[in-house]
């Protein structure tokens, strides 16, 4: 059975029983489970499935004639879009990685508004996509009128901790982190990691062993979508340092503050790098300008592991590495994870009205002395303020007298505080919960 999918699975299935013609597209980086999904929803239906390749428009037509002869279809070898289609007489009819058909020349969308004109019954076409920036910046120019014809959208997002710790039942909370910090919420990475073995056994394998599955693969999702790799691999190692304001990017590269701003503007339509932004609270004063991060976790992992430090990965087994260089830094590379974990667990119990306050707004603080990390307040100024520690053995009581002072740079008085931790909390900070119905602890068994 899919797991993590169900409300996709189910808006997929109501579409399809909905009686009337229907063009949805589907779409989602690599890796995120789409083809899962296709074929969860496909099983028990009568469907065409064809995912394309890069090529020609002739090349593409070649390829979508070869397979429709396989299926008993008596066409040329060049076939028109306009044949093709008039073998098509299924219900459902899966265009996979269509961009490329768009990207070829006009005759595959004439020909499909043609068939949508044209058709007896009611039809359902899917066009799906691994390329989130072609789908979301360039796809509407390309359809052109067959846009209007357009009838939902379907974006998959990453899947989350709670779904990494179904994946990996035998993995404790800890380990489940660092998976969860490594390869994100991209099931299709996950099946690269053996279940049955430790964590650490598993990026010894996968990600340092020379062939290691996805021992360079970090590197090909940024080469496999940009040119120039030069200058985005410099970026991208810039932030994996730390340097993540326009002003220590281009002291670090180089470059001009502008063609930085290019490039990265490039990198946050690919989503592999994003701009963090603070709520706007009455502390705007003490807010750090935005700053930047790589958002992609495999490529971060690879960026802050094996970028800079490759030649001595190749001197030294895989294991010795890991323990010189990846494990004693991993716990503060898993906290900005642990912190994401922290608003995910948040934003669910607000959609499930599990929060003491209704939220109607929600956000982080990046403050200059530190930063909150999940903000929630309604529309009668009630705040709820949420702090995270990863590294901490337990979470101290220093640091929540610090997240207190935190709150009052940001400009606001929470009404409530949510505390998580990934190890505990020391005993006074258990004593006060007892004390204070505004003071929540969250223990990693709570997610």
């Amino acid at each position: 059975m899919l797991k993590g999918r169900e409300r996709e699975l189910a808006y997929l299935n109501k579409e399809y029983q909905s009686g009337s013609d229907r063009l949805l597209v589907v779409y989602g980086q690599k890796d995120v489970g789409k083809t899962a999904l296709l074929s969860a929803f496909t099983e028990d239906k009568t469907a065409f499935y064809y995912q394309a390749e890069e090529g020609s428009e002739r090349q593409q037509l070649y390829l979508l004639g070869r397979q429709l002869q396989r299926l008993g279809s008596s066409l040329p070898v060049y076939p028109t879009y306009e044949e093709v289609f008039q073998c098509l007489d299924q219900k459902l009819l899966v265009i996979d990685e269509f961009q490329y058909l768009l990207k070829a020349g006009d005759g595959f969308v004439q020909a499909l508004d043609a068939f949508f004109q044209n058709k007896n019954g009611s039809c359902m076409v899917l066009l799906c996509s691994s390329s989130i920036s072609f789908v979301e910046n360039h796809m509407v120019a390309k359809l052109g009128k067959l846009a209007h014809k357009l009838t939902g959208f379907l974006k998959l997002r990453e899947l989350q901790l709670w779904d990494v710790a179904a994946y990996f039942p035998d993995y404790s909370w800890e380990d489940c982190i660092k998976v969860y910090s490594i390869l994100g919420g991209l099931p299709g990475l996950w099946q690269a990691f053996d279940p049955y073995v430790p964590v650490t056994e598993n990026i010894c394998r996968v990600l340092l062993a020379p062939g290691g599955r996805l021992r360079e693969e970090g590197a090909h999702i940024v080469s496999r979508q940009l040119r120039e790799c030069g200058v985005y691999f410099s970026i991208l190692g810039a932030l994996a340092q730390g340097k993540n304001k326009l002003n220590e990017l281009y002291q670090h590269t180089g470059f001009s503050r502008a063609k930085i701003s290019v490039y990265l503007k490039n990198l946050m339509e690919l989503e592999l790098v994003e701009k963090v932004f603070s709520l706007d609270t009455p502390g705007r004063d003490n807010q750090r300008k935005a700053v930047y991060r790589i958002s992609h976790p495999l490529v971060r992992f690879w960026f802050c592991f094996l970028y800079a430090d490759s030649s001595l990965l190749l001197r030294i087994t895989p294991e010795a590495y890991y323990e010189q260089l990846v494990k004693p830094a991993l716990a503060l590379y898993c906290e900005s994870c642990f912190s994401k974990v922290c608003q995910e667990y948040m934003q669910r119990e607000a959609a499930e009205h599990k929060l003491p306050i209704e939220i109607t707004d929600f956000g982080s603080f990046v403050g200059k002395a530190g930063s909150i990390d999940y903000i929630g307040h309604n529309e009668t100024g009630q705040y709820i303020a949420a702090f995270a520690d990863y590294r901490d053995p337990v979470f101290p009581y220093e640091k929540y007298l610090q997240a207190k002072a935190l709150t009052g740079q940001a400009g606001i008085r929470p009404d409530y505080m949510y505390l998580f931790s990934g190890h505990g909390f020391d005993a006074k900070l258990e004593a006060l919960e007892k004390e204070l119905d505004t003071l929540i602890l969250i223990r990693m068994d709570d997610l």
